[in-house]
């Protein structure tokens, strides 16, 4: 069995996953499997997987959507911990090797990731972009995540983080009724685990491109998943820093509901957050 199951997840993608493949593929750790699950795609992603055939495991799915194709990958996986690598990104050729000295050092933590390069569709390092990017996934774990701090800023991306296949077993998988899938994964994670973010130089390279998803469609997300956990608050008594954790939400979506243009959305949740003390809600109640 291998050790490590690396998983990359696509749907019409083609112009772009043979990237993705190689990266994985020329990891220095070799005691891992690929897995590449299919989310029904239409282009040429079968051409572009078959030159890898005896290398990779490939499965094809009917359209599900992210959270199925996820859920699928981890259900295929041989490995004690699972990696994930969006197939618009790549990685480098040390990530998974940096993750596993890392693990053995804090063997107990549920999740390992760290930071990317942002790179436009060619390929091309955005340094700007890159910058900013450090800031703030530095800043979102200093000085250690907490539900209650991703409750406001969750600063995660898919394509480095690397999981223990217990973990899933205790938090679940993906849950496929939610647009925004990930965001929702790492607040249950981050409730029963320690997340670990490796503050050095980055795992992956992380594609901005046009097909990515919306600003729109991922503040929708967000939303959706903090009212999810705000009814989970409201029915458990045992989240730690559960106040906070609620007034975060709320200034989040009264955030994020600014950004969208629902000012009325946006003062509701920024009363609440008000109410539950976050001065900085104010502006956003005007």
């Amino acid at each position: 069995m291998p050790r490590i199951s690396a998983a990359i997840i696509t749907h019409n993608r083609a112009n772009y996953l043979a990237e993705a493949i190689t990266s994985v593929l020329a990891q220095t750790v070799a005691d891992l499997e690929l897995i590449v699950v299919d989310d029904g795609s239409t282009d040429e992603t079968a051409d572009i997987v078959a030159p890898f055939l005896d290398r990779i495991r490939y499965v094809r799915q009917e359209r599900r959507g992210k959270a199925a194709a996820r859920n699928a990958a981890v259900a295929l996986a041989r490995g004690d911990l699972i990696a994930f690598c969006d197939s618009d990104d790549s990685w480098y050729p040390d990530r998974l090797e940096r993750q596993l000295a890392a693990l053995e050092q804090h063997p107990d933590v549920g999740m390992v990731h760290g930071h990317v390069d942002v790179v436009d569709a060619g390929g091309q390092l955005l340094p700007d972009q890159t910058s900013a990017a450090r800031e703030l996934f530095g800043a979102a774990h200093r000085p250690q995540a907490t539900y209650a701090s991703y409750a406001f800023d969750c600063r995660c991306l898919s394509s480095t983080i690397l999981v223990p296949r217990t973990v899933f077993d205790v938090v679940g998988l993906y849950d496929c009724e939610l647009a925004i899938e990930d965001y929702d994964f790492y607040l249950r994670l981050v409730l029963d685990f320690e997340v670990l973010f490796l503050d050095g130089p980055p795992l992956a390279r992380y594609r901005a491109h046009e097909q990515k998803t919306g600003a729109d469609e991922l503040g929708a997300g967000q939303i959706e998943t903090a009212e999810k956990h705000l009814a989970m608050l409201d029915a458990r008594n045992d989240i730690p820093d559960a106040r906070l954790a609620r007034r975060n939400f709320h200034l989040m979506i009264a955030q994020t509901s600014r950004v969208l243009g629902d000012r009325r959305r946006a003062r509701w949740a920024a009363l609440h957050a008000l109410s539950l003390g976050a001065p900085q809600a104010l502006r956003l109640a005007r």
